[in-house]
This record gives C-alpha cells, structure tokens and sequence, in this order.
C-alpha cells in the first residue's frame, strides 16, 4: 500500500468492508474487480458490486475510464494496462496532474484544451478520469513559473465554472519505471490543498506524517510544541525562511532581537535549537503531520 493512503479509499474500503488495499496493480479475478484512484489501489469483491456501483466506480477510477482515452497509448501505460513505452522523440517527461472540481456543466474537450495550450514541447494529454486530466510534457525551456501557472488557472476556473488543483510533476526517464513514478505521484498529489503544488511542496508531509503520528516519541514531541502558543508560526516562519532570522523576523512583524529571545526560550525548556537546521526541521515536520 503507498504510504497514506487517500481518502477516497479510506471511504471505499468502508463502504465494502470486504474489500482489499493493495500495493499496485494485478489482475482482475473471477472473484474479485482491481481498481485504482489516485495511486492507491483496491480489489472489490465482484458479488459485492451492481451495475451502479461499478458505473459509480468507474467514473471515479483512473483504471478502466470508459472513453477514447483508452486507446491513448498514454493513457494505456500510465495506468499499467500496458507494459509497451508510448512513442516518442525525447528521453525525458514530467506528467502534469489536474484535479477538476465541476461548479455547472461544461466543456470538458475545450477546457481540456484551454489548459494543454498552456504547456510547450506538449507529449499528450488526456482524461484519466472524470475529474483528472493528464498533460505530458516533454523536457525543454519553461514558458510559465508556477505563479504564473496558479495566476492563469485562477482565470480559466472562471470561464469554466471549475475548480483546478495543479500537481507538477518532476522530469523522469522515459523508460519502464515512468508508470510506477506515475502512480507514486498520484498518490502524492492526493494529499494536496493547494492550487499548484508540487513533489517537493508535499514531499515531507506525504512521507514523513504517517511514521511521526504513530510515534509515542513524535507525540510527546508535539505536545511539547503545543505548551507553547506562539512557537508554531515561529517555525514555520524560520523553516519558510531557510533559517534567515532577518526574514522570519518580518514574516512575524517582530523585531529580530525579540524573535532571538523566543528561540532562546524555547532552547532552554526543550533543549531543540531552531538556529540549527536539524532541530527545525524536525519541529516542522512535526507541526506537519499533527496540523489536524
């Protein structure tokens, strides 16, 4: 099973108790139906499923999507029903994730292709599902910074009624492994909040918070943090930082000297140094995987 598995199958898995959680994709059996949603994958008993639950399923599964996609080597690929590598003419890609959250009907085929124009040296692009569209991006100049990806999104969510989250995905071989990079992303991704995020936005949240929450130690560490009000964005504001008290000082409309009092008051009664970087990130790490 990828590490934190999502919501969505959190919920499945209830709603068929006797479903399985699995670590990536096999065959479907006489006796059981394999599906996958946003890297995470469960089998469902097929005495368990109707013909509108697996509709239901279906739409929300990014493995079996009814649609001319299907036939998008791409499309066949990154969802592991074929091993064969799509033709291309370059040695790298990233693939470009779209959550799309529909406000009133619209057209899926001109937003589809109101977002790819946005990209250069485009692969392909295509609908993974109902709410996810995929862009595949060859290697090569960047046009758009990823503000300015967010600024334009924010438009075209407009015009279309929809809400966009963004996922960049990082620059990988074209090779075999590009699939289960894929799916890891996917499962990545899932964890996201915000409008354009990224591997390395969501990096240590995704890898980190499962392992410190079931950590006796973690805990007690966290409710160390939590004696203390303000210490929280001071972290935060440091980590934002890169360490520079200067910056974080004006993050927290504080004059530096008081900002150096707090660190100080904090080293004396835990012993944790937030000027070593060390020490703040693992502070950071631990407001991450307890912010809920």
């Amino acid at each position: 099973m990828s590490t934190g598995t999502n919501d969505l199958v959190m919920r499945l898995k209830n709603a068929f108790p006797k479903s399985r959680i699995i670590s990536g994709p096999q065959a479907a059996t006489t006796a059981e139906e394999v599906w996958s949603f946003d890297g995470n994958w469960l089998a469902i008993r097929r005495k368990n499923l109707n013909s509108t639950s697996e509709a239901i399923l279906q739409d929300l599964s990014d493995q079996n999507y009814a649609t001319t996609a299907q036939n998008n080597p791409w499309y066949q690929f990154l969802t592991q029903q074929s091993t064969i590598l799509p033709p291309a003419t370059t040695k790298t890609v990233r693939i470009i994730q779209f959550k799309l959250t529909f406000r009133d009907q619209s057209n899926q085929t001109e937003l589809e292709q109101s977002i790819s124009d946005l990209f250069n040296h485009l692969v392909s692009h295509f609908y993974l599902n109902t709410q996810t569209l995929i862009v595949v991006q060859a290697n090569g100049p960047e046009t758009l910074t990823l503000p300015e990806l967010e600024s334009i999104l924010q438009t075209v969510e407009s015009d279309f009624f929809v809400k966009i989250q963004a996922f960049i995905g990082n620059y990988w071989p074209l090779d075999e492994q590009l699939a289960l990079i894929f799916n890891e992303e996917q499962a990545v991704f899932s964890k996201s909040t915000s409008s354009v995020s990224s591997l390395a936005t969501l990096a240590l949240d995704y890898y980190a918070r499962p392992q410190l929450r079931e950590s006796p130690l973690a805990q007690q560490l966290n409710s160390i943090l939590n004696k203390d009000n303000e210490i929280k964005d001071v972290i935060i504001a440091l980590y934002q930082s890169a360490g520079n008290l200067s910056s974080a000082a004006k993050k927290l409309f504080l004059h530096r000297n008081t900002l150096q009092y707090r660190l100080e008051r904090f080293y004396e009664s835990t012993n944790l140094n937030l000027k070593q970087m060390d020490d703040l990130v693992l502070c950071y790490l631990l407001i991450t995987a307890f912010k809920d």
